[in-house]
């Protein structure tokens, strides 16, 4: 089972694996995935579709997922899809 603060706010069709820890403030929306023993930090923001493997540890105010930050981009379908055993620090953005 999941432990989420109960600050967070998570959507539920998220798909959060057994072990993930989702921290105080933080969103999590449709479309994503957590795999297993995943730790969410404070005020991140995931955003699908995305997918993220087992083992991750994802720090405070990082933004996963979402459209991209690029003057091409039209609206296209994108996803994100993180691997395992990966540290993103602070205040990252991936898209």
């Amino acid at each position: 089972m999941a432990d989420v603060h109960a600050t967070a706010i998570v959507d539920p069709r998220a798909e959060l694996a057994p072990g993930v820890v989702i921290g105080p403030s933080a969103v999590v929306g449709a479309g994503v995935q957590v795999g297993a023993g995943t730790t969410v930090g404070p005020h991140c923001v995931l955003e699908g579709p995305l997918s993220i493997g087992a083992d991750n540890r994802i720090h405070a105010h990082a933004v996963l997922g979402g459209a991209p930050q690029d003057m091409k981009y039209r609206g296209e379908p994108t996803s994100l899809v993180i691997g395992d055993r990966n540290t993103i620090r602070e205040f990252c953005t991936f898209n």
